[in-house]
């Protein structure tokens, strides 16, 4: 039933990940389809495209971070938008509700932990719906002496 391939490499920075938006309209590699399609992403990578209607990791399964983490979005074609539709009580995560064109960036520190779910409105219908999840940052401590 799975209509989606999860996209992963390896030698990203472990304090950023990326969210593109690619897909059918730019040719070349951005199509997301063929199984070298992601070989030059760093790990972490989220990618969304018009092939599958999908954000990588994120639809199939959570892109899971660290609070503190800074998640890079980029648009790597047009007509895609990132709107929180749940997330924690205490986050403040407006998300980037315009529709944007290709080669749009946009960054966000998650800093509350817990679970947000996000949509590109224009492709909600077609199934671009996300998740992120945020743990406690693992390089702090709060014990006591």
């Amino acid at each position: 039933m799975e209509r989606r391939t999860y996209l992963a490499s390896a030698g990203a920075l472990a304090t950023s990940a990326l969210a593109g938006c690619g897909g059918n309209g730019g040719g070349g590699d951005d199509s997301g389809s063929g199984s070298n399609a992601s070989s030059s992403l760093p790990a972490d990578t989220v990618q969304c495209n018009l092939v599958d209607y999908a954000f990588r990791p994120g639809t199939d399964e959570p892109l899971t971070i660290d609070a503190g983490t800074t998640v890079h979005f980029v648009w790597k074609t047009a007509n895609h938008n990132i709107v929180p539709k749940k997330q924690p009580d205490d986050a403040n995560w407006e998300g980037e509700p315009k529709i944007e064109g290709r080669d749009h960036t946009y960054d966000h520190t998650f800093t509350v932990p817990g679970r947000y779910h996000f949509v590109c409105e224009p492709h909600v219908n077609l199934g671009m719906v996300g998740d992120i999840v945020v743990s406690e940052s693992s390089g702090s401590s709060t014990e006591s002496p």
